[in-house]
């Protein structure tokens, strides 16, 4: 940074004499100096409406059908010099209209979440800090330093270079254990430092943060400074410009949380006062994409496995999830074909010594569970999804889902971690299986279409047919959510 100042004074100086007509000996040839820092303002604005018509509570209950609008504005100026860059950013959330009475039992959807952690507001708004950070790169021998507040996405740490390999991470790799909870009008980031060592095959990530407040929460923007997450990743990479085309990750993370917040997301029934959590989470990821006859074979692997702490229990938990697809792309429409299965485990018995639920740290759950009724934790679920291109600016997605809790004797948990730094919400709410796993089927359609590269126009429509799970504690058994979204950017570059 002297050199910069240094630099643009030198080059000032120069303007000023010649300005002047200042005359003098033409001196010798001076080095050239170093080069000015390239500045760059970008942006974005999204306008999301969405409705919903939850499952119908008993006559004692709250009101499930109601609509509501969010808007996200996002201003960011970049620096970017050889030797340092700057990302300055503020982001600010306008809502309206979000429901009073959409709850009881529980939150009904996203829009009850919003109106009971953003300070019982029906219209709130808030402006703050999104992005403030330095990165360093090529400090030495390929290891960059960043620093300050960021983003984050695990999984998405190393490009493999291979279209299609993107893709699926993309859609179900990025975030499943620590990521900004993008879905949400007010996100999340991570103050801390990321360290990237970067060689031809292969490259290593760290990150040491702790997360800001945000999610559905109206005060967005403090760090949550009782949540502290550590974690590094190993992954496999092309070497220059081939593509492989298979990506290997080894990942491993270190989560504790002592916040005063009194909901504690277990099968105890106990009372807390403050959460008490410490764990290790380790693991693998392996993802394919082959040639195969007029097409293109895909193939997905992800799995882990935690130990630690659970407000006093020992905790022992794990997850996986097992993937394949094929496309067709050398037909119209490029149709894919996906299919799978998942399963985080649930606790068998909430009155011994021991935890079993998989717990997902912070992770964007709507990626997983695109009409965020339930989460990545006690869960079993099979799912076929089918995408089509119609044209180069239009994609299709239609997904069939068979969702069953994994033990009848934990909760139907839904969330996507911590949103607030204290009070009573933890982040993942729990509500009683009613002595069943049979929690139901889903349908969800989805519609991207791309009116210009800066412009875009999305659709979504998910209905959830209940099963014993959710007819044990709501009268109806059908849900119904959808959203129409419009997604503006800009950039000076």
């Amino acid at each position: 940074m002297t050199r910069c100042l240094a630099a643009l004074a030198q080059t000032l100086v120069i303007g000023l004499c010649s300005a002047a007509g200042v005359a003098a000996q033409a001196p010798a040839a001076a080095p050239t100096p170093p080069p000015l820092p390239a500045w760059q303002v970008a942006g974005s604005w999204l306008a999301r409406w969405e409705s919903w018509d939850y499952f119908e509570p008993p006559p004692t209950g709250g009101d499930p059908t109601y609509s509501f609008l969010g808007n996200r504005a996002r201003f960011e100026v970049r620096g970017r010099h050889t030797r340092a860059q700057l990302t300055v950013g503020a982001q600010y959330v306008v809502m309206a209209g979000l429901p009073d009475q959409a709850s009881n039992p529980g939150a009904f959807g996203t829009g009850a979440l919003y109106y009971d952690q953003g300070g019982r507001r029906t219209n709130p708004q808030q402006l703050w800090l999104r992005y403030a950070n330095v990165r360093l790169p090529n400090l030495m021998g390929g290891l960059d330093l960043q620093v300050g507040r960021m983003p984050y996405t695990s999984g998405a740490e190393a490009p493999s270079g291979h279209a299609k390999i993107e893709t699926v991470k993309r859609q179900r790799l990025d975030a499943r254990i620590v990521g900004e909870f993008e879905w949400s009008i007010y996100q999340r980031g991570f103050d801390g430092v990321r360290l990237d060592y970067t060689q031809p095959s292969w490259k290593v990530t760290g990150l040491a943060a702790m997360p800001t407040q945000g999610g559905f929460a109206r005060v967005a923007g403090p760090t949550i400074t009782d949540i502290v997450i550590a974690g590094a990743t190993v992954s496999s990479q092309s070497p220059g410009t081939t593509p492989r085309r298979t990506q290997v990750q080894g990942y491993g993370w270190y989560y504790a949380d002592d916040r005063p917040v009194t909901q504690r997301p277990d099968n105890t029934g106990l009372p807390a006062t403050r959460a008490d959590i410490s764990m290790t989470t380790i693991g693998g990821v392996l993802v394919g994409a082959y040639p195969a006859a007029g097409g293109e074979v895909d193939v997905f692997g992800w799995s882990a496995v935690q130990a630690g702490d659970w407000y006093g229990q020992n905790h022992g938990a794990y997850a996986l999830a097992l993937e394949g697809g094929y496309q067709w792309t050398r037909t119209r429409w490029r149709p894919w074909v996906r299919g799978g299965y998942f399963r985080a485990s649930g606790d068998e018995d909430g009155a011994d010594d021991e935890h079993g639920t998989f717990f997902p740290m912070l992770p964007t759950v709507r990626r997983f569970s695109q009409t965020t009724v339930y989460g990545t934790m006690n869960l079993n679920e099979g799912f076929v999804m089918v995408q089509a291109r119609p044209q180069q600016t239009l994609g299709l997605r239609l997904d069939v889902r068979r969702i069953d809790l994994a033990s009848a004797a934990d909760l139907w948990y839904a969330g996507s971690g911590a949103t607030l730094g204290e009070g009573s919400a933890f982040g993942y709410t729990g509500r009683r299986s009613n002595g069943s796993t049979r929690l139901g089927t889903s349908v969800e359609a989805s519609a991207d279409y791309a009116i210009t590269p800066r412009v875009a126009v999305n659709a979504f429509l998910g209905t959830i047919g209940g099963g014993r799970v959710v007819t044990g504690t709501f009268a109806g058994d059908r849900l119904w959510y959808a959203y129409l979204e419009t997604a503006l950017s800009f950039s000076t570059r």
